[in-house]
């Protein structure tokens, strides 16, 4: 990963007029353990999670911690 915020960079004008008319076209870049995943437009870069009702939200550094929070948490709680 970057050590900047991809969310914010845009891979070509047509690549945003092509989501904006057809919708992104997501992979995933990132799965954790505790089944939260996060995405990757393939058009236009925009990053992405899963909210707590199974709706794509852009991914931001506080939802990326809280992912990462969330792992830990679940991590430990099967070491037990």
């Amino acid at each position: 990963m970057n050590s900047q915020s991809t969310t914010e960079q845009t891979y070509s004008p047509f690549a945003n007029l092509q989501c904006k008319l057809f919708g992104h076209k997501y992979r995933i870049i990132k799965r954790y353990e505790s089944n939260i995943k996060e995405f990757e437009c393939a058009h236009c870069r925009k990053q992405f999670t899963l909210d707590g009702y199974g709706h794509y939200t852009p991914l931001t550094p506080k939802l990326r911690r809280i992912n990462e929070v969330y792992e830990n948490f679940y991590t430990r709680k099967l070491a037990r």
